[in-house]
């Protein structure tokens, strides 16, 4: 088993450094800032990871690329947004992190019942 810390990213009020002292190895992050249906850059994607990998962790898992309501309700610009978040796919395997995690609830993402 990893022992890994979902990290909000730059913004999140725990750092990586207290993640650290919690014992951590690994992070499970996402592109927050990204979130209305555009494709990750590898460019961003890179640059978190390395981020990541200077604080001395693994970026284990991304933590649910976006997908968008309209490709959920297959209404709107679905076909653009798949494309983008098929883009995302693409770019996240280029920076060699191997396991994403999806949440495909309807409306909020995170209302779990």
């Amino acid at each position: 088993m990893k022992e890994t810390w979902r990290w909000f990213g730059p913004q999140d009020p725990v750092s990586l450094e207290q993640v650290r002292q919690a014992g951590a190895t690994g992070i499970v992050t996402a592109l927050h800032h990204l979130y209305r249906g555009e494709a990750w850059p590898l460019e961003e994607v890179l640059k978190r990871k390395a981020e990541i990998e200077a604080a001395g962790f693994v970026w284990s898992v991304v933590e649910s690329i976006p997908v968008h309501n309209a490709i959920k309700l297959r209404s709107g610009p679905y076909r653009q947004l798949i494309v983008a978040c098929k883009e995302s796919l693409v770019n996240v395997g280029k920076s060699r992190v191997r396991l994403v995690c999806y949440n495909y609830r309807p409306i909020v993402r995170w209302t779990r019942t």
